[in-house]
């Protein structure tokens, strides 16, 4: 089975209980009546939790009560199906990937270097985006690739925190022409008022930073048990991060980037500029 994201948080809680009682994952299987290979099917989020594993799991590593129901509801959401496979014949791995991760965070981190981001984007700035940059799609199914787009940006308007920093390039690129970036930018001035999301531009005078040439997203989940992740499409291959290290890197790029970038009314005043002059 193809570990999903739920799949993979819950076999990451799991596997952080047993770090906490000491216990190998050689004698944990041993205690549970498996072998180890099952359990790091379990722990990686490749295999299907039945109630009476999880059940079992929360005995032998004496889960309390309020954690075990919060497991429970976390195995039970890993069966449902999500909005988004409603879209299963379009859907790239990526992008239900990203989608996945984006679904119940709580904060996400993003730098674009070039182009607005998905979640930012309006309907006609995404359709020419996807009609310029994939030839493949079929003229058909590009209604439906838009659909999704905007429905992923629901979550902007549903408590989650968007932290957008992208390049002067990315105001100034005149896609669909000068009258399509405007409506663009007021667009972004009116989400940055409505909901908990803040933009920052990098503009062309700042120094090299650490994300220079870089596109990534950072996610962050409300569960202290969850770890961040860190998600980079690239041309052909698509990676999530979601080792410590690794982690670590891009936040500090991220960072890198951020100090070089404008403070957010400044980047405000930037786009009301390149308004104008549009």
């Amino acid at each position: 089975m193809r570990p999903t994201v739920r799949s993979r948080r819950l076999g990451a809680r799991l596997s952080s209980y047993r770090n906490e009682r000491g216990l190998s994952g050689t004698a944990l299987a041993a205690k549970l009546g498996v072998g180890q290979p099952q359990l790091s099917r379990i722990e990686t989020g490749r295999t299907k939790i039945t109630p009476a594993m999880l059940g079992r799991l929360v005995d032998v590593l004496a889960i309390p009560d309020a954690d075990a129901a919060a497991l429970e509801q976390l195995r039970r959401s890993c069966a449902e199906p999500g909005w988004w496979q409603d879209y299963g014949d379009i859907l790239s791995e990526p992008v239900e990937m990203l989608i996945e991760l984006e679904v119940e965070a709580s904060w996400i981190r993003s730098y674009e270097g070039h182009v607005i981001p998905g979640l930012l984007q309006t309907r006609d700035y995404a359709e020419r985006i996807m009609t310029a940059g994939s030839m493949h799609i079929r003229v058909a199914d590009i209604d439906r690739y838009l659909e999704l787009r905007m429905r992923r940006q629901k979550r902007l308007s549903d408590g989650m925190r968007f932290t957008a920093i992208l390049s002067e390039a990315a105001i100034r690129q005149q896609v669909g022409g000068p009258e399509m970036l405007a409506d663009q930018l007021h667009h972004i001035i009116r989400v940055t008022r409505e909901c908990d999301v803040t933009v920052q531009v990098v503009p062309f005078t700042a120094d090299a930073h650490a994300a220079l040439g870089a596109s990534f997203v950072i996610i962050q989940w409300p569960d202290e048990y969850d770890a961040e992740a860190v998600y980079v499409d690239g041309e052909t291959s698509f990676t999530v991060y979601e080792r410590d290290g690794i982690v670590r890197q891009y936040v500090h790029a991220f960072a890198s980037v951020q100090a070089q970038a404008l403070p957010p009314r400044e980047s405000l005043d930037m786009i009301h500029t390149v308004m104008k002059e549009l």
